[in-house]
């Protein structure tokens, strides 16, 4: 009896111990590809916005081979259409422009409608990005 309840601890230790290891923070090379499952709110220091009833609901970021690709949440809450324009602002580790302005987008929201915008950068500097959304 003795010995099951030894079994039994050290099954619960190697248990911990594994869930303890595997939630670390893997690092990765360049040549991998580091993605998030979910979207994340977007910190106001990343979107610069004029459009009205335009909310970014989220973003969730990847990086495969060494460039940048960002997944943005979209959402008109208006009971009517809305045609916004968009951009990205690619920074590098210093914070200064990693790439050149893009043109604007433009894309067209139904009322209370979602959709998942995704931009990549055109280069493997960027570190940090800035969404600018405005009316059309």
């Amino acid at each position: 009896m003795n010995h099951y309840r030894q079994l039994a601890s050290a099954a619960i230790m190697i248990t911990f111990l594994f869930m303890m290891t595997s939630c670390g923070t893997a690092q990765t090379s360049p040549d991998q590809t580091v993605s998030l499952s979910e979207f994340f709110a977007v910190p106001a220091s990343k979107l610069s916005s004029t459009a009205d009833s335009i909310v970014v609901r989220g973003a969730r970021t990847a990086l495969t081979k060494g460039v940048m690709r960002v997944d943005f949440k979209i959402f008109n809450e208006r009971g009517r259409r809305n045609v916004i324009n968009y951009r990205m602002r690619w920074l590098d580790k210093d914070g200064l422009m990693a790439a050149p302005y893009e043109a604007w987008s433009t894309i067209a929201l139904e009322g209370q409608q979602e959709t998942v915008i995704t931009a990549v950068c055109p280069n493997n500097k960027a570190v940090d990005y800035i969404l600018e959304v405005r009316t059309n």
